[in-house]
């Protein structure tokens, strides 16, 4: 049985190592990403993928409206394996052609097409990396035993990688962003100050360190705007139960519990793979795209080929492979394309439509119902009785219910159920410029408040009756 695994080895080292002559004409999903520089092997060089601004917005709009929300809570759209990708220089050589079913014979030992930066770029904000010393370094490699024929000296530094995302964090408009990296570290590399020097070296105090989630917030995960407030932009992961050594003396590794399962497990909305929306757990399903001949007939464990029905379940760390644009396009649940339609100021007024998607209307004096969400579940919509123009303050919704905002993809499909096919009103205001916190009347009614204002109001009117009867 050994000698096979070696000779199985053996394959895939002859196999990744063969090179050809190559042209810089782009090729697989570069030639479609629209960048305008690819490598020897027709890739995408890193940092050179256009992002589209409306996308961009939508997806920082995405991660605003979710900041007050529990850390297990709020979606980060993941990356499986992804540091192992063409752009960063693995599997140059591959040659089937996304998406699956590939046409055989080819090969494919990158889970993606995109370095690490345009994966940034693109939204996503949670990084798998696998860490190995080989070479005299620690370094990036794709492998699953302590054998290191895998490894070579060609692989990027581990250094150079957190390297790449401390720039990334740096640029302007990222300061306030989150990024999440989960190390899978198979077996226990050692060499503890090669793993942790470049975490300080590149982070700095911007990383949550276990000692300071203890001493700050008391060992529980706060929000991501706690985070963001006090300068934490960074959080290496390790799961719950790895071995104690994999936590590199404990320094800036944490532990996080969160329910992982692969594409074969999930079952699409309204079922989504078990996922229960009262389980307060962080879940995530992951993709896998590779397919490596001889060794097996990949791609196997199943296959995310769009975000769809990670986004309607509320599946908070959704990691696929092959992770494009136009897949990106399909994590959006909040904007309709070319929305909004105009600069958006104190006073726009926003509705859900038909199409399940945000668009600016240009008259808030139209009659639509109000999204209305239960005070006790925020997962549980409905809408008011009435239509009525748009009003972010007052008395609007049903008794226990109050005006609001679809936060998440789950919260936006019931309220979409709830409306059945109408248009209606939802309460963007609170992320616009110049908002200011209603104070007149409450947004949520109780029998009991509801009550002594109907006796208030008779009291009221009684006294102006008697007042006019002494009057007369």
């Amino acid at each position: 049985m050994e000698n096979k695994y070696l000779l199985i080895l053996l394959l895939s080292f002859l196999l990744k190592e063969l090179r050809f002559v190559a042209s810089i004409e782009c090729t697989h999903l570069s030639a479609d990403s629209g960048c305008d520089e690819c490598n020897d092997w027709g890739h995408c060089v890193p940092g050179s993928v256009p992002v589209d601004p409306w996308l961009e917005f939508a997806l920082k709009t995405q991660r605003e409206i979710q900041l007050d929300e529990p850390f297990a809570n709020f979606q980060m759209f993941d990356s499986h394996n992804a540091f192992n990708n063409r752009g960063d220089g693995f599997g140059g050589n591959d040659s089937c052609t996304w998406p699956p079913p590939y046409v055989r014979p080819c090969q494919t030992w990158a889970n993606h097409e995109f370095s690490l930066i345009d994966q940034l770029n693109m939204g996503i904000r949670g990084l798998e990396l696998d860490n190995w010393w080989c070479h005299d370094a620690m370094r990036l490699a794709h492998m699953g035993s302590d054998l290191k024929i895998l490894c070579f000296e060609r692989n990027k530094l581990w250094s150079s990688a957190l390297n790449d995302i401390a720039n990334w964090l740096a640029k302007d408009g990222n300061e306030g962003e989150f990024v999440r990296l989960y190390i899978n570290e198979k077996s226990y590399q050692g060499h503890d100050d090669e793993f942790n020097d470049p975490i300080w070296e590149n982070f700095g105090n911007k990383v949550l360190t276990p000692q300071y989630l203890e001493e700050e917030y008391g060992g529980v995960w706060p929000t991501m705007r706690r985070l963001r407030e006090n300068g934490k932009n960074v959080a290496v992961m390790i799961k719950t139960g790895a071995s104690p050594e994999k936590d590199h003396g404990g320094l800036y590794v944490v532990r996080y519990d969160w329910r992982d399962a692969g594409m074969g497990g999930f079952t699409p909305y309204p079922r989504c793979g078990g996922k229960n929306p009262d389980d307060t757990r962080t879940w995530r399903f992951h993709g896998d795209a590779t397919h490596y001949p001889i060794v097996y007939d990949g791609p196997s464990g199943g296959i995310m080929y769009d975000f769809v029905d990670m986004v309607k379940c509320n599946v908070q760390w959704p990691a696929s492979d092959m992770v494009h644009p136009q897949m990106m396009r399909t994590a959006v649940f909040t904007w309709a394309e070319g929305e909004p339609s105009q600069t958006l100021q104190s006073g726009t007024c926003i509705a859900l439509h038909g199409d399940n998607r945000w668009h600016v209307e240009q008259n808030c004096y139209q009659q639509f119902r109000h999204a209305c969400q239960s005070a006790g579940n925020k997962d549980v919509w409905t809408v008011s009785d009435t239509t009525r123009p748009y009003r972010y303050s007052g008395i609007i919704c049903p008794t226990g219910y109050k005006f609001s905002l679809p936060n998440n993809g789950y919260r936006q499909q019931k309220l979409f159920e709830a409306a059945n096919g109408e248009t209606v009103w939802i309460n963007y205001s609170p992320w616009l410029p110049g908002y200011v916190e209603p104070t007149d009347q409450p947004q949520v009614t109780t029998p009991s408040s509801a009550d002594t204002k109907y006796l208030t109001s008779v009291a009221a009117l009684g006294a102006c009756i008697m007042l006019w009867i002494t009057l007369h």
